[in-house]
């Protein structure tokens, strides 16, 4: 038994020290530098992130992403729109890896969210009921900071998310930021009726 704990633990342990020893920083904005595009994306309803990599450790690894959508408080499906996998030259390069995410509720009836890289796009959209709106589009770390990104797992980096409805009628939106849940619990613990995490993965 005690051979068997070992022999599982050598093969953990090369993950484990993987992801302790990464030195990849997430830093994300919502702000967009030309005033005019900025009009016209609020009067399409459309919210905008900015996200950026950075560490050395991004060098030669694939990325994937995912949409993992909830209403409820479960999970309803989770998509793989994105793996690099898929052709070498999508592997990363460099010491640093950006994107930006459009988010919308479409006049369709839809929630459509657009992952924008470097001469090349994702598009998917879901079917939403017809009281699902107002959705809003937030990064779960302060704005004006970096954290730590893990390597060989799935992390949230963004939610595009309904609002609450309290007791007394009001419909605040919850603060992701100061919320002590997992994205996935979010649902369940802040009564959010559906909403949709983006998740990144390097390996």
């Amino acid at each position: 038994m005690r051979k068997i704990v070992l022999f599982i633990a050598s093969l953990l342990l090369p993950f484990a020290l993987a992801n302790a020893q990464s030195n990849i920083k997430l830093s994300a904005t919502d702000t967009v530098d030309n005033e005019d595009l900025m009009n016209v994306l609020r009067f399409q309803g459309i919210a905008v992130s900015k996200i950026k990599f950075t560490g050395t450790h991004l060098w030669g690894k694939n990325f994937k992403i995912f949409i993992r959508d909830f209403a409820k408080g479960k999970l309803i499906k989770t998509y793989e729109v994105f793996d690099s996998k898929e052709d070498e030259f999508f592997k990363i390069k460099e010491q640093e890896f950006s994107f930006s995410v459009l988010a919308q509720r479409t006049y369709a009836g839809t929630a459509k969210i657009d992952l924008r890289f470097l001469g090349f796009g994702v598009v998917k959209e879901f079917n939403l009921g017809i009281h699902q709106k107002d959705f809003i589009l937030k990064s779960f770390q302060e704005s004006s900071s970096e954290i730590d990104f893990p390597v060989g797992q799935s992390q949230s980096i963004l939610i595009f998310m309904m609002p609450t409805k309290s007791t007394n009628g009001s419909t605040p939106y919850t603060d992701v930021t100061q919320s002590n849940f997992k994205p996935e619990e979010l649902g369940k613990k802040s009564k959010i009726p559906r909403y949709f995490l983006i998740d990144v993965r390097f390996d």
